[in-house]
């Protein structure tokens, strides 16, 4: 392994976010901006912060009259959501090929550690439903937040444009460490996303 100057990065990025989660899929756009801390030649640690906008999906459901005696016993509705996230990810970078300081061919790398993971989200229905007579399925009405701690992973590779200024793109996802249910989500398999980023490193050395 080789060492060199310890070395020092920022990072920015836009980002486009792809929710595969089941009855809760969307497509938005965000950014990332981070620093990265260059050890070695081929290693390092990062921490990233990464917003985007909320994005919006429909889910069509029937209510269920609690007295089988009722005039209508099965009410369609359809709830009209809002999920945005936020997130903090710290870990680990592996350059594959090339290296933090490496102006004169393609640098390839991985990364992977944790983050911490913010949701917010809002759920609104096409029509008043009175829950004291109707079962409800799928989502609470209302708003609410939701975290979560992922394992975060990426791969990417990156091309100097002048020196210490790096393009790079990759392709990162998270992926969940924990699970705490929430009303407001359609199901709990939150996060599952797919990344694609596009940004710029400028190193400090």
């Amino acid at each position: 392994m080789g060492w060199a100057q310890p070395g020092f990065s920022l990072i920015t990025d836009v980002s486009l976010l792809h929710n595969a989660s089941k009855g809760a899929r969307f497509t938005t756009i965000g950014q990332t901006i981070g620093a990265q801390f260059h050890s070695t030649k081929k290693t390092g640690a990062y921490v990233h912060v990464s917003y985007y906008v909320n994005g919006s999906y429909r889910n069509n459901s029937v209510a269920t009259s609690k007295d089988t005696g009722s005039a209508v016993i099965f009410l369609p509705f359809s709830s009209r959501s809002r999920l945005g996230y936020r997130g903090l990810s710290l870990g680990y970078k592996q350059f594959l090929r090339g290296s933090f300081d490496n102006e004169e061919s393609w640098n390839v790398y991985a990364t992977a550690g944790f983050g911490l993971l913010s949701g917010s989200i809002e759920n609104v229905f096409d029509r008043v439903i009175d829950s004291s007579i109707y079962v409800i399925p799928g989502v609470a009405v209302g708003s609410g937040r939701f975290t979560r701690l992922t394992f975060d992973v990426a791969l990417g590779a990156e091309k100097a444009m002048a020196a210490g200024f790096f393009l790079y793109g990759e392709v990162r996802t998270w992926l969940q460490a924990s699970s705490y249910p929430s009303p407001y989500l359609q199901n709990n398999n939150v996060p599952n996303v797919l990344l694609l980023n596009g940004g710029v490193r400028i190193l400090f050395n």
